[in-house]
């Protein structure tokens, strides 16, 4: 099985981060979704994260060096490769797919990576100010006024 903890004084590896991810999200015992796990995986001290039995859930707060919005992209990219999965409507649940428990099991843990904080608030701030922003991909016009030089920050 793979080990989820990085040694002392070092950041977690990708696969580590996986790990993480997919032990904390089978250890909470209530349905919630994609913020819910961000809060938990960062530490916080909110009231909605204090009335919950953090004391069952795993690595509370392991991820406490990364911001929120990281996060959050770091579930997304296991949502796409279906490690994760989730229900549609007015709050989605997220939960373990049986591609993740395998995985679980096994130990061989996708590589996932940390997105860049800057790189994301770009694309925020190119949305804001664009109605056609280049890195949406079902956006109209999307990337009609951008140079072929600019790299995607995803």
């Amino acid at each position: 099985m793979y080990t989820a903890q990085p040694g002392p004084n070092e950041s977690p590896s990708g696969k580590q981060i996986a790990c993480i991810v997919l032990e904390c999200v089978d250890s909470i015992p209530q349905r919630v979704g994609r913020t819910k796990i961000a809060l938990l995986l960062k530490g916080s001290e909110s009231q909605q994260i204090r009335n919950m039995d953090i004391g069952r859930i795993r690595h509370f707060g392991a991820l406490g060096h990364l911001t929120i919005v990281q996060i959050r992209g770091i579930i997304e990219q296991m949502l796409n490769a279906e490690y994760l999965g989730s229900s549609y409507g007015r709050r989605p649940v997220v939960s373990i797919t049986s591609k993740g428990r395998t995985t679980m099991i096994t130990g061989n843990m996708p590589e996932v990576t940390v997105p860049d904080e800057l790189k994301m608030y770009v694309a925020r701030e190119r949305c804001r100010r664009c109605p056609h922003n280049p890195y949406i991909a079902d956006c109209q016009g999307a990337g009609s006024n951008m140079p072929s030089d600019v790299p995607s920050p995803f």
